[in-house]
């Protein structure tokens, strides 16, 4: 049996238990109705996208309350209690059986039920999706799915705390030994990963054990999706056209296939942030004392969770829940009940829970701006150094002129707007403000109507002689379907416009200034442009929604002709379903631009269509390939010695045992004199130094001065691969680095 049976074995394993869980949680969510009481199948969606959240809060209570707990209770307590779960909502369901059997199959066969353009529409989303489907299963479940950086090293915290089970390793912001780089983000995907570790025989944590936790990363991908899935669901009122026009437009999303592949704490914000909006969908501000001490609660833990996935949250979370409580107001606005204010003050309480939540999970961040100043520990080696190749360094990895630049969004919404020439951000900003001033105009016009209606009321009311007062004649708006349909419009027009304004420079200040790294770093802006996607369906649906009645105004005043000239109705019918027509059309052509392998498009198709074809990731070898002469090489350092590294990826591969010489205590040995170095890699105790050809070559190293020393090493203690470099400082290690050199060739 080889290393990778005994890994698909656990991951196996790990698949069967998340999948109970998301069964398990989206049936709760299903028969509670919870956040989308219109659409169970949106709540089934959200209890599913909501799993790896809960997975993580999982840990996180267990880190604090019993660390030391067996593995079994870490990874067996979920599965065990959603089949519990499943089991008494069956048995309590029993007598309903034949019912909800035939409420299934009714939900079938509406779902089956297809239009023409629906089928046109469901026809490309299927094309999409047996294009990416194959890829993105066989590079999600492969090692090659940490290639980044910063994955490898949250791959190394996660299995540090499998080994020692201390949260305060986690949380340490301060790191003064050099391991890691002491992150300001609160530790949730750390303690994901973990959860995924755990999934190994024995105590055997890291590789080649943890296929389960490199699935359980790119899973993470399929739960934003799901999330993705149950928003379109909302704000398009499950047409159908639209919800699949929005799976075809995922293809169109710029950088999201780097991300996925490169940065899996993108995709786990983008995770949360979705769900977030969803829970926010469902909570009514107004309600009894108890309901709403329990909204607060729940405002409080979302807001927590999603802060913790990713710093960036900071800047579009406080977005999602203005963006809640404008339309909460403006909800109550368009129903006239006399409820607007009272919502306001209601909707302000909960948001204010919400921010507390998001302190919360921020305190990491702020302790490190109260310490230093700086909110980014790994920048606070200006501290300790002033050499002319860190302004460089700082300009490539980090953007800092232009993330700090304060930005004029008229002049750079282009860019903004058309990150990687994808035209998805474009119509979606611009059909948000056309849909926001079409609500704007619509309330006026129903608050006039409404407003009418009672002058009329109370005319007539006066005329019999009966003096009736103006306040007790107030109108309330009927529930019916346009007020829903703008409400759910205004809803996601609010969500795309506020979670702009970070993106646009409208609010840099000294204090707050994010513009620039959302321009600089695209990767930042994904789930924006998830957004714009949905915008545009949401308001196609709500065009088509109202499309008809419209149809019937015109015809009555204008259409006599119509009625002459039309005599089956065929050109009636077909005027009617336009807005479907126009979805299919667009269904058409994002296929076709997700397809080009040519020209300005970018799609996660075009990036990923390579994974197939790569040995590497098909056989799953990529991992070993890239670090077996670092791991092996690794082995054979003694204890007492270090090994420097110039990227933090390595330190999954070597289980943490690496120093990094970006970090605080050892990044001033880069700047010594070529006199000075020797002596200080002595005191070091370092026995070898590992990066890799391009990145030392190509970029800032070559300014420092170790790069100098460096090059005055004999041949034989500089061993290179094509992916990887080996200064070997310990000239002992050589017999071990020609060793795996000669079994990686006969490989």
């Amino acid at each position: 049996m080889t290393w990778l049976d005994v890994g698909n074995g656990w991951r196996n394993i790990f698949l069967l238990s998340c999948g109970i869980q998301a069964l398990a949680l989206g049936a709760l969510f299903t028969a509670r109705r919870w956040f989308a009481r219109e659409s169970p199948a949106a709540c089934f969606l959200t209890g599913v996208a909501a799993t790896p959240l809960v997975q993580y809060l999982w840990m996180l209570l267990l880190s604090f309350s019993w660390p030391t707990a067996p593995k079994l209770l870490y990874i067996g307590a979920l599965p065990a209690l959603s089949l519990l779960l499943l089991l008494g909502m069956t048995l309590r369901r029993m007598k309903r059986l034949k019912a909800l059997l035939h409420r299934g199959g009714l939900f079938v066969r509406r779902l089956c039920r297809f239009d023409k353009p629906s089928l046109i529409c469901l026809c490309f989303a299927l094309c999409v999706m047996i294009l990416l489907l194959p890829p993105c299963v066989r590079f999600l479940s492969s090692m090659n799915s940490i290639q980044g950086g910063d994955a490898g090293e949250y791959m190394a915290l996660a299995e540090r705390y499998c080994n020692d089970r201390s949260i305060g390793n986690l949380l340490e912001k301060e790191e003064t030994v050099g391991h890691f780089r002491g992150h300001s983000h609160f530790p949730s995907l750390e303690l994901y990963m973990s959860y995924g570790l755990f999934h190994a025989p024995g105590q055997a944590y890291g590789y080649p054990n943890d296929k389960a936790a490199f699935t359980g990363i790119g899973m993470l991908i399929f739960y934003a999706l799901a999330a993705y899935a149950a928003l379109l669901l909302i704000l398009c009122k499950e047409r159908k056209a639209f919800v699949l026009l929005g799976l075809v437009l995922v293809n169109l999303v710029p950088n999201l296939y780097d991300s996925v592949a490169a940065a899996p704490r993108d995709i786990w914000r983008i995770v949360g942030i979705l769900i977030s909006m969803l829970v926010f969908y469902g909570i009514r501000p107004l309600g009894k004392a108890k309901a709403y001490i329990g909204k607060l609660l729940l405002s409080f833990g979302v807001c927590f969770t999603v802060m913790s996935t990713h710093v960036v949250s900071f800047v579009v979370l406080p977005f999602v829940v203005a963006a809640w409580v404008l339309w909460r107001w403006g909800e109550a606005l368009m129903r006239r009940d006399r409820t607007a204010l009272p919502t306001a003050f209601s909707a302000l309480g909960i948001a204010l829970f919400g921010a507390a939540g998001t302190v919360t999970a921020y305190l990491g961040n702020l302790w490190c701006f109260f310490k230093w100043g700086e909110m980014s520990p790994w920048r606070l080696m200006t501290t300790y150094t002033t050499a002319p190749w860190y302004s460089m360094y700082m300009d490539i990895e980090y953007k800092l002129d232009e993330t700090t630049t304060h930005l004029s969004f008229w002049q750079a919404k282009d860019d903004i707007l058309l990150s990687y020439a994808t035209p998805i951000g474009f119509w979606g900003f611009w059909l948000a403000v056309t849909a926001l001033v079409g609500v704007a105009v619509w309330l006026f016009y129903r608050r006039a109507q409404i407003k009418k209606q009672e002058q009329t009321i109370l005319i007539e009311a006066r005329a019999s002689g009966m003096g009736t007062d103006p306040a007790a004649v107030r109108l309330t708006a009927p529930e019916d379907a346009p007020m829903a349909n703008a409400s759910r419009l205004l809803y996601g027009t609010l969500l795309t416009l506020l979670t702009l304004a970070p993106m646009t420079g409208l609010l840099d200040s000294k204090l707050y200034s994010f513009s620039g790294s959302f321009l600089k770093l695209p990767r930042y802006t994904l789930q924006w442009f998830m957004l714009a996607a949905v915008m545009i369906c949401a308001l196609l649906a709500a065009v088509a929604q109202g499309w008809p009645r419209f149809c019937d105004a015109v015809r009555k005043r204008k259409w006599a002709w119509l009625e002459r000239h039309d005599g089956k109705g065929k050109l009636d019918r077909w005027v009617r379903a336009l807005p479907l027509w126009l979805c299919a059309l667009l269904c058409v052509l994002g296929f076709v631009k997700g397809t080009n392998q040519t020209g300005y498009t970018t799609s996660f198709y075009r990036d990923s269509r390579n994974v197939m074809e790569s040995e590497s990731i098909l056989l799953d070898n990529g991992f070993r390939e890239r670090y077996d002469l670092l791991r092996a090489v690794a082995e054979a350092v003694p204890e007492n010695e270090k090994i420097l590294l110039t990227r933090v990826g390595y330190q999954y591969a070597i289980q943490g045992k690496g120093y990094l010489l970006l970090s605080n205590p050892i990044v001033p040995i880069l700047n010594m004199t070529e006199d000075e170095i020797p002596g200080e890699l002595e005191r070091l105790q370092v026995g070898m130094i590992a990066t890799e050809p391009a990145f030392w070559d190509e970029r800032y190293f070559p300014l420092t001065t170790l790069h100098a020393w460096l090059q005055t090493l004999p041949e034989e203690q500089v061993v290179e691969t094509d992916t990887m470099r080996l200064y070997l400082l310990d000239r002992s290690l050589i017999p071990a680095a020609r060793s795996a050199l000669a079994k990686r060739t006969e490989d």
